[in-house]
């Protein structure tokens, strides 16, 4: 397998994580010092709430960055660890198109959307679920419920406009495939019979992929195709 990285983004967004994070422990500091007992009147009061509304809205910001380009492994680093023995005819997209991550295979492009939160994902009365999720874990920074639909539309516009950008029409782009990748052991798969999208877990992802691109595979792309592809998904990005 291939791998097309943008590792300057990668290290930018992790140097922000950082300073984020001190930046808003700074803030939430100066907010306590200044709602500090014997010294709180009300303007040092109206303005320790301020700061310390401030420094929340910067630690959710953090650890979303942190998430992402600051731990160890990251979220692209656990797909790649996943599907690293597939053939050399497989291209992973590591922040280098305009979605964080994207596979290309023989058949398709596979489009993984994450799973990050604890609780259970089902798919029930044509609606995702995802429950389990408590407030004290949201408030702790735990991410938000995962929406796939909402996910799958946002990144499929925003690949076919990339593709339009470079001058490939919509009946020639290839395939886009969404796979609903569940990347905690704590996250469990509930009823997805009848999802949209496949729902598999870390360790499936590979297999999955294998599989399909084997036993179904009605537009293969060619050789030259999957040169053209690569460059207009990646023009500009890196």
């Amino acid at each position: 397998m291939k791998t097309v990285i943008n590792q300057k983004l990668i290290d930018r967004n992790k140097k922000l994580s950082m300073v984020l994070f001190f930046s808003s422990m700074a803030v939430l500091i100066f907010g306590a010092y200044l709602a500090w007992p014997g010294k709180a009147d009300i303007s040092r009061t109206m303005y320790s709430w301020i700061a310390l509304m401030v420094g929340f809205v910067l630690t959710r910001i953090s650890i979303y960055f942190t998430a992402r380009f600051g731990q160890t492994p990251r979220y692209d680093e656990v797909i790649g660890q996943a599907i690293e023995k597939l053939r050399s005819e497989y291209t992973y997209f590591v922040y280098s198109t305009p979605v964080p991550m994207l596979i290309l295979g023989p058949c398709r492009l596979w489009l993984p959307i994450l799973v990050t939160s604890s609780g259970t994902i089902s798919y029930i009365d044509g609606k995702w679920k995802h429950t389990g999720i408590s407030f004290i874990r949201r408030l702790m920074g735990q991410e938000a419920a995962a929406d796939p639909d909402k996910d799958v539309a946002e990144a499929s516009l925003q690949i076919e406009k990339q593709f339009g950008l470079q001058g490939i029409p919509l009946e020639e782009q290839p395939q886009i495939q969404p796979v609903v990748v569940v990347l905690l052991k704590n996250t469990f798969i509930g009823d997805v019979n009848g999802a949209p999208y496949p729902v598999v877990t870390i360790n499936d992802l590979k297999r999955f992929i294998r599989k399909m691109d084997r036993e179904s595979c009605e537009n293969p792309i060619a050789p030259e195709e999957n040169g053209k592809i690569i460059t207009a998904l990646t023009a500009g990005k890196m």
